[in-house]
């Protein structure tokens, strides 16, 4: 009667045992999603900042940069620069891939007029990903002194 009774409980703790086990599994399993799925956040989060960053300097290159009497304007660019910039930029494109990466920079005009330059380009083939980022710039042509309206297209490609 007394082995029947121990085995009767011996057989309730390893059903005990077992559950709990399943739990920790369980537990486990949930919080491995969770934490997946904060890395691929936390990754997506590291290239949207990747391509605001190289935004950013496309935006800011002294190579392009309005400036009268050497104070500089935001967000302007000086048309005459613009196209002597673009020669040189794809001539040298080794040089200004330290900051601009993989990607393809154009600048468009909107309003009055409609004209577009191709300033850097240094696609991938093959890549996984592509962000793409407008910035609203205004153009300023010095020759006849006046002001229009552009976006710079930054387009990022990521392996």
């Amino acid at each position: 009667m007394n082995s029947k009774k121990a085995q009767i409980q011996m057989m309730e703790t390893i059903a005990v045992l077992f559950i709990f086990f399943i739990l920790v599994v369980m537990g486990f399993v949930f919080y491995a999603k969770v934490l997946k799925g904060n890395l691929e956040q936390q990754k997506e989060e590291a290239i949207q900042l990747n391509a605001i960053e190289v935004a950013q300097r496309a935006s800011s290159l002294p190579e392009l940069q309005c400036s009268e009497d050497n104070i500089v304007s935001d967000n302007c660019i000086d048309v005459l620069k613009l196209e002597a910039a673009s020669e040189i930029m794809q001539q040298n494109d080794v040089y200004y891939y330290d900051r601009l990466l993989f990607s393809r920079i154009t600048v468009n005009e909107i309003y009055p007029d409609s004209n577009e330059w191709a300033l850097y380009s240094r696609p991938l083939d093959e890549f996984s990903n592509k962000i793409t980022t407008n910035i609203p710039i205004s153009l300023f042509n010095p020759i006849e002194n006046k002001n229009a309206f552009g976006i710079m297209n930054v387009e990022l490609f990521l392996k």
